[in-house]
């Protein structure tokens, strides 16, 4: 039986190699991921190395491979600060060279793929009413990734309009679960959590301001959320978030892990690290995705958590 075929970029990332996982018992799926990226051992996924700035090599590979489907993961998320033309040339950039090389076959031969833009809650930043953010709300991005991917959402929007491209946008709120590396809240603390663990010596961990609420889902709940869209009857241009539509502290989050925890461990607050959160309060409105595409959350937090501190326990890198 011929499989529909996906197109998946930034495939060997965090999300992306859990979006492969959940993607290749009904699609055959094509991971794009960066020169510099060492490619999972996915059995039957065939995988391209390409730089997403080289619109040559994007329109190489999407006019070879001519998937029914594109879901547009590949983004600059670290160093928010460091490098602004670098994560906008990725970010921004990558986008725009995907577009265009479906346009061009578009032009040519009515080629017309279903596209979903992987953007960011991000884009939001400090917008008006943080405690139930729709997709209406507006955008006050406060960093530069967030920026970047405020302006290729809204680039994504400009493409399905003009262009009469097939482009949903998805608006990930905070995922995390196994396989996360550090750099964010929960992978942070877990890792530390392990090292106390494997250390007899000490039992204390420092920790900053824990009163930021945010909207937390398990990686694999966010990318079914992906998946089921890539099937959802919408309206070319429109946006969903992705997200549980409740709000945690993330005090709660470290009091489940250190329960977790197999020693006794001392949270100590380090003034040094207690800077303000930018957004005290984010929590998204999922009902239109939930609407759309029947999408309802499966893994609850506690046990995300769990899988988290395992996978740090089983790793080389504490």
């Amino acid at each position: 039986m011929h499989k529909e075929k996906v197109l998946v970029t930034g495939a060997s990332g965090f999300a992306g190699q859990h979006l492969v996982d959940c993607l290749k018992q009904d699609y055959e799926v094509i991971g794009l991921a960066s020169p510099r990226a060492s490619l999972p051992s996915q059995h039957g996924i065939i995988y391209f190395k390409v730089d997403i700035t080289d619109s040559e090599a994007v329109d190489a590979i999407v006019s070879a491979q001519r998937p029914e489907f594109i879901i547009h993961l590949a983004a600059q998320t670290t160093g928010w600060f460091q490098n602004p033309r670098q994560i906008f040339d990725i970010n921004l950039t990558g986008t725009i060279n995907l577009y265009e090389s479906v346009v061009t076959l578009k032009n040519k031969d009515g080629y017309d793929p279903k596209i979903l833009y992987i953007s960011s809650s991000e884009v939001y930043g400090k917008t008006t009413n943080p405690k139930l953010i729709d997709e209406d709300a507006p955008f006050f991005p406060v960093n530069h990734y967030a920026s970047s991917k405020a302006a290729a959402d809204r680039v994504s929007y400009d493409y399905s309009q003009s262009n009469k491209l097939d482009i949903l946008i998805l608006r990930a709120f905070t995922h995390t679960g196994p396989g996360k590396k550090q750099g964010s809240f929960v992978s942070d603390m877990a890792s530390q959590i392990v090292h106390l663990e494997r250390d007899p010596s000490d039992n204390e961990m420092y920790v900053g301001n824990l009163d930021a609420i945010r909207d937390y889902l398990d990686v694999r709940d966010m990318v079914n959320a992906y998946k089921l869209t890539l099937k959802a009857d919408l309206p070319r241009g429109t946006a969903l978030n992705v997200c549980s539509g409740t709000g945690v502290k993330v005090r709660d989050i470290l009091d489940i892990m250190i329960k977790l925890a197999k020693k006794e461990i001392v949270v100590k607050t380090d003034p040094g690290r207690m800077r303000p959160s930018d957004v005290p309060v984010f929590i998204g409105d999922n009902s239109k995705l939930v609407l759309a595409t029947g999408w309802k959350r499966s893994i609850q937090l506690a046990d995300t958590l769990n899988e988290a501190l395992e996978y740090w326990r089983k790793s080389t890198e504490v």
